[in-house]
């Protein structure tokens, strides 16, 4: 008798696809299918997400809920419903994906009735995202100075190194081309000034000498006066 009843149970039990696997990298978004088809005589009927394996009744770790019109619990807003509720398609959007988001979910269609409610299992493995390393690229030029081929590796951190030293070079140079610039002013400058005073200074000579221009004569005149009056006084004695 109890055999029998347990070969009743079985064939009541609520049917639970097998599970099947999904893969997801982390930050992307991930869609889990789940669908149950409408008719005259299946209306939209309640459902739930969850996390773990499905139990006998409602959901494990339940992430959503709905009325079979509209989710009426979300435990994330990254979990979500995007299909047409009124058409069955209650497939799960988990959105931003987390290595903590890696294992087993349960959708559960739970149809009027004892033990008539519908389960599929999914399994998700969430890989962490693929880091990608910047490898520079060897540019290789040959350089023939002495008998045996030397190659020279230059890479883009020595170019722009490279760079920045002619930069600075010339940063270097164009000051020192204004400083011999700035002296050059400065002694050119200095130099006329000097050449404005000697200037000045001969005018002013020149000057002088013009408004007196036989001073020696003059007194070579009286001198030779003095001499003919001394003569004259001589003869009279």
């Amino acid at each position: 008798m109890l055999f029998y009843l347990f070969i009743f149970v079985l064939l009541l039990w609520p049917t639970e696809s097998s599970a099947d696997t999904y893969t997801a990298m982390v930050g992307q978004t991930i869609f889990l299918p789940c669908s149950y088809v409408i008719t005259p005589i299946n209306k939209p009927v309640p459902i739930c997400w969850g996390k773990g394996i499905c139990p006998l009744t409602q959901c494990n770790e339940q992430l959503l809920q709905t009325d079979g019109q509209k989710v009426i619990y979300q435990k994330e807003k990254r979990y979500q419903l995007k299909g047409p509720l009124a058409q069955g398609k209650v497939s799960l959007t988990i959105e931003n994906v987390k290595e903590a988001d890696s294992g087993n979910y349960c959708c559960r269609i739970q149809f009027p009735g004892l033990f008539n409610d519908q389960k599929i299992s999914l399994e998700l493995l969430v890989k962490p995202a693929k880091t990608t390393t910047y490898k520079p690229q060897l540019h290789e030029t040959s350089r023939n100075t002495q008998p045996n081929n030397i190659t020279e590796i230059t890479s883009p951190a020595n170019e722009l190194q490279k760079f920045e030293d002619t930069i600075h070079i010339g940063i270097y140079f164009g000051i020192s081309i204004f400083m011999v610039l700035v002296l050059i002013l400065v002694l050119a400058t200095l130099i006329l000034k000097r050449h404005s005073y000697t200037k000045k200074k001969l005018q002013e000579s020149s000057v002088i000498s013009m408004s007196n221009p036989f001073p020696k004569t003059e007194e070579r005149m009286r001198a030779e006066e003095n001499i003919y009056t001394i003569e004259e006084d001589i003869y009279e004695i």
